[in-house]
């Protein structure tokens, strides 16, 4: 196969995801508009990331749980929700994994995860860790869209599970009360220095009550 027919097969794939001759993704609703699309998939992931507070995902914490999270806030609108990305993606200067190279790195990152959650003692080393692992899954990017939420709930959802059996006690990851902006600026550093983040996910990191915990249980 020839250069020219790799930057061919590049296109193709890179096309598939888009309505010819738009920037639309194609989707289960067929809107043909980006901008409605766009309110729409926050609409329904908004939505669905409601439902999943009251109903979270179970799983083990790994690339299939990671997955499952990303198919349920986008399956509504996307056959590839759930599914690994085809394409090269980059922010800024910066590319995100090779395709063929993301399931190994997911395998890998969310098994040190797991690992070393249970060396965690207080808050801080709490916020530390989350800083770490968010960028880290938001640098391997491994959905074509929705990383973001995905990797949110991901590590919210950890948090709760994890979290009653540490030092620090039972604690929950409100994302309402992160900067956006803040957090958004930081990632633009965070191979660099991760410190902005750390502060931005202390800022989240809230107790949970022996009632919440109650709750929780009695689900």
């Amino acid at each position: 196969m020839s250069v020219n027919d790799y930057d061919e097969e590049y296109l193709r794939l890179w096309n598939s995801y888009f309505y010819p001759g738009t920037e639309t993704f194609k989707n289960k609703l067929g809107i043909l508009d980006p901008l409605e699309l766009h309110e729409k998939e926050k609409e329904i992931s908004f939505e669905k990331l409601v439902e999943l507070y009251e109903n979270p995902i179970k799983g083990d914490f790994d690339k299939k749980h990671l997955c499952a999270i990303h198919h349920y806030l986008f399956s509504d609108l996307y056959d590839w929700a759930g599914q690994y990305r085809l394409v090269y993606m980059k922010k800024n200067v910066s590319y995100f994994a090779s395709v063929d190279r993301i399931d190994i790195y997911l395998e890998e990152e969310l098994k040190r995860m797991n690992e070393e959650i249970k060396y965690v003692q207080f808050e801080p080393n709490l916020a530390y860790f989350l800083a770490k692992y968010y960028v880290t899954l938001i640098n391997i990017h491994p959905f074509r869209e929705g990383n973001g939420r995905t990797i949110r709930e991901f590590l919210r959802q950890f948090v709760l599970e994890k979290t009653p059996s540490l030092p620090c006690g039972a604690m929950e990851l409100d994302f309402t009360k992160i900067n956006a902006e803040k957090l958004e600026k930081a990632m633009a550093y965070s191979q660099i220095i991760r410190g902005p983040i750390e502060i931005e996910f202390l800022n989240a990191l809230v107790p949970v009550t022996k009632e919440d915990e109650m709750k929780m249980w009695n689900k």
